[in-house]
């Protein structure tokens, strides 16, 4: 078992090196390959990141009669916050609400004086409604207006924001579907191109292939060579990809005018994913990289000595 290894093991160096400017130019289309699923990766996570911070300012107000207690408004609050769809639940009372629109408008003269003017509270007791997710606003605003509340509550403001509510939700599953679509066609193309890459190793040395073949050697014997040398294209492949991602993403974190390289309008979420998620997460990462790579190599090496062994002449 081990002389069959390390004889299989030298094999797959052996075809690796003669392949020569093969080996070079198949290394190079699945670092190319992994870089682009890496590039994509990072934009998926780091748009995702854009589309949770948007998220996590978007909202829907209930605003209340002025009249409604704040007892009434918490009993509310605490029947909202029940509904499944409803992320979290926050009251703001007519003094906070008219201390917020002071402190935002501190240098708006005319509205300071306009709020003298009245010598009164304008505004309603609120209650700011976040969702789980974005395509639940609807919903909820539909729940909270059908609610033992309604009566108390002035207006439900969903419509004014519907079309960015609406837009946002639209936004992150068309992100995840078209990253999750892109990531498996580079694979598949990645898988093609070695898959050819190893069939032409497999025809200049078909000879051997039949001398192994006329001397009893099995088809795992066979087979173990050109699975080597899927590992190592995919190995080589993955050492080159992710420091070269690592250097471009780094490039673009630092380059004002980034959003010529990627479809951001700032760097600040490309600069997020290194930092929060590829150096804190660096210790599965590389394996998980080095994996993807040695994957394809293996997968195409397989496929291709599997179509050989059954069909030699093609």
């Amino acid at each position: 078992m081990r002389l069959t290894f390390s004889r299989t093991l030298r094999a797959g160096f052996k075809n690796f090196y003669r392949n020569g400017w093969l080996s070079v130019a198949t290394i190079s289309i699945i670092a190319v390959t992994l870089f682009i699923i890496n590039i994509q990766f990072a934009v998926v996570i780091s748009e995702n990141l854009l589309l949770n911070d948007i998220k996590d300012r978007v909202s829907i107000s209930a605003y209340f009669k002025p009249d409604t207690t704040e007892q009434d408004v918490l009993k509310a609050k605490e029947e909202f916050a029940k509904y499944q769809e409803v992320g979290s639940v926050e009251y703001i009372s007519k003094e906070q609400a008219l201390e917020d629109f002071k402190r935002e408008n501190a240098d708006n003269e005319i509205l300071q004086k306009s709020l003298e003017e009245i010598e009164s509270n304008p505004f309603e007791p609120t209650l700011s409604i976040k969702a789980w997710e974005p395509k639940n606003y609807e919903l909820i605003a539909r729940l909270v207006n059908d609610s033992n509340y309604k009566e108390m509550i002035n207006t439900v403001n969903y419509d004014k924001y519907s079309n960015v509510i609406d837009s946002l939700g639209t936004e992150i599953d068309s992100n995840q579907k078209t990253g999750l679509a892109l990531g498996i066609t580079l694979a598949v193309i990645a898988v093609l191109i070695t898959f050819n890459s190893i069939r032409i190793t497999m025809y200049a040395f078909r000879r051997e292939i039949e001398i192994m073949r006329l001397v009893g050697a099995s088809n795992n014997y066979i087979r173990m060579p050109f699975v080597w040398e899927g590992i190592l294209y995919g190995l080589i492949s993955a050492m080159v990809a992710l420091p070269l991602s690592f250097i471009y993403l780094k490039f673009v974190a630092i380059t004002e005018s980034s959003g010529v390289i990627l479809p951001f309008s700032s760097s600040i979420y490309i600069d997020q994913f290194l930092n929060q998620i590829f150096f804190k997460n660096i210790l599965w990462i590389v394996p998980a990289e080095l994996g993807v790579g040695i994957l394809l190599g293996v997968i195409s090496s397989i496929i291709a000595i599997g179509r050989y062994l059954k069909n030699p002449r093609h």
